[in-house]
């Protein structure tokens, strides 16, 4: 596997001498599997906590190429959101121990045949293997956002309200909270 970044105390990853810490600093975002391709992106996005520098990258999207094998382990039914969204560790793993699912390696680079496997706060995994992993960085300050017609709508009700009121106390819902921190962002 070729990779252009090296994993860092299993929580985090470095590019070209940046440290980059996925566990307290990002978000899982998602992930799209493209079949055709053998393609997947692992997607991440600068987390709204205050102990977030603001230099902090503003998303990340990790590119797997060519994949062989993918093994999604279900997350807790009772985990929260944070959890949800939370990196737990991330190592490379020996593709000939699949069985075993709750163990890290502490290596920064794959050895030949590894799998790459993400643990989630939820107790969800993601392991894949693959013949590259691309790391790609994005300082954007900008919200690329893809939407329906009704998202659409609730968000720019959101936005009314949150321009009549301006408080963040108003709003007490989750989701309605985290839009306007990556709004503030």
């Amino acid at each position: 596997m070729k990779v252009n970044f090296a994993i860092k105390d299993n929580h985090a990853i470095e590019i070209e001498g940046r440290h980059i810490d996925l566990h307290n600093n990002f978000d899982f975002a998602g992930f799209d599997y493209n079949v055709a391709d053998r393609e997947i992106k692992i997607y991440w996005k600068k987390s709204c906590g205050d102990w977030v520098g603001k230099n902090e990258f503003s998303s990340l999207v990790l590119t797997h190429k060519d994949v062989t094998f993918l093994r999604v382990i279900e997350q807790d039914e009772k985990s929260s959101y944070e959890d949800n969204s939370c990196l737990g560790e991330i190592t490379f793993f020996p593709s000939t121990a699949r069985e075993i699912n709750d163990s890290i390696v502490p290596q920064t680079k794959p050895n030949d045949g590894d799998d790459i496997l993400y643990f989630f706060e939820n107790g969800q995994l993601i392991r894949i293997h693959c013949k590259e992993i691309e790391l790609i960085v994005n300082t954007d300050k900008l919200l690329n956002l893809t939407i329906s017609k009704d998202e659409a709508l609730v968000l720019f009700d959101f936005l009314a309200r949150f321009k009549e009121v301006e408080l963040q106390e108003v709003f007490e819902d989750q989701a309605e909270q985290k839009t306007l921190c990556i709004l503030e962002a």
